[in-house]
């Protein structure tokens, strides 16, 4: 069973990630910020999908299981490795 500090780091993350979802959601409404930073919205968002990934196999009992349940592979693998 995780820890009540290991709880509040995925917590921590989580909110992390809910805060670049929002900045991302924010700057997506701009068509000229679309326009000249595409790229960086969308690591924005690649990073928010593996801090939610990171935060779930943190706060999992099962770690093994919960790394393989990521969705992204190049993560997955990183991580698989060391599970």
């Amino acid at each position: 069973v995780p820890s009540n500090l290991v709880l509040l780091l995925a917590d921590e993350l989580d909110h992390g990630r809910r805060m670049l979802e929002t900045m991302g959601d924010e700057l997506a409404l701009d068509t000229q910020v679309v326009t000249e930073h595409g790229l960086a919205l969308q690591a924005v968002d690649i990073v928010g999908q593996m801090i939610g990934h990171i935060a779930n196999v943190v706060r999992a009992e099962d770690r093994t299981a919960a790394v393989d349940r990521i969705g992204m592979c190049e993560l997955k693998a990183k991580l698989g490795a060391a599970a």
